[in-house]
C-alpha cells in the first residue's frame, strides 16, 4: 500500500465520519428541538386554588388575631376598619382558634373559643393589588355557630 492509496482511503473514511457526524447533530438538534417546545398539559384537580388566591385564609387569621389583641396591623387591616377600632374598642381574648375556612371569594369564617364560649365570625376581605398581601381585613360580622360544626 503506497501513500496515495492510503491518503484515498483515508479522505474517504473521513468523509464517511464527517457525514455520520453531521447526520448525529441534526439527528441531536431536532430531538432537543422538541423536547423544549414540546407543550405540555396538566390537570390539576385541586381548583379551589385557583379561585381564591392561597394567602386569603391567612390574611384572614392574622388580621382577626391582631384586631382582637387590640393592636390592628395596617398591613391586613383597612384603615377604615383600624379607625373604628380606636374609637369603638373590639378585644377578645381568643383561647384557641378551630378553623378558618374560606366562604366564597373575599370572605372567610373564623371560629373560635373565646372565654368559654364559641364564636363564630363571617370576615369580608377586600382585594386590591395595592395591598401588600392583596387581602385587607374589611368588615366583621359575627354569626351563630352551626350544629354540625361544634
Amino acid at each position: 500500500m503506497d501513500y496515495d492509496e492510503f491518503e484515498a482511503k483515508f479522505v474517504k473514511e473521513n468523509f464517511k465520519l464527517k457525514i455520520a457526524l453531521a447526520v448525529s447533530l441534526i439527528i441531536f438538534s431536532i430531538g432537543t428541538a422538541s423536547i423544549l417546545l414540546e407543550k405540555r398539559y396538566y390537570l390539576y384537580k385541586g381548583g379551589a386554588l385557583f379561585e381564591e388566591r392561597p394567602l386569603a385564609e391567612e390574611v384572614c387569621r392574622q388580621s382577626f388575631n391582631t384586631l382582637a389583641e387590640g393592636n390592628p396591623n395596617p398591613n391586613v387591616v383597612s384603615s377604615g376598619i383600624i379607625e373604628l377600632a380606636k374609637k369603638e374598642s373590639f378585644s377578645l381574648s381568643i383561647e384557641k382558634i378551630y378553623q378558618v375556612k374560606s366562604l366564597e371569594v373575599g370572605a372567610c369564617k373564623i371560629i373560635l373559643k373565646s372565654d368559654g364560649k364559641l364564636m363564630a365570625f363571617k370576615v369580608a376581605l377586600d382585594g386590591n393589588n395595592s395591598n401588600p398581601f392583596y387581602y385587607k381585613l374589611n368588615q366583621i360580622d359575627e354569626i351563630p355557630v352551626p350544629k354540625e360544626e361544634i
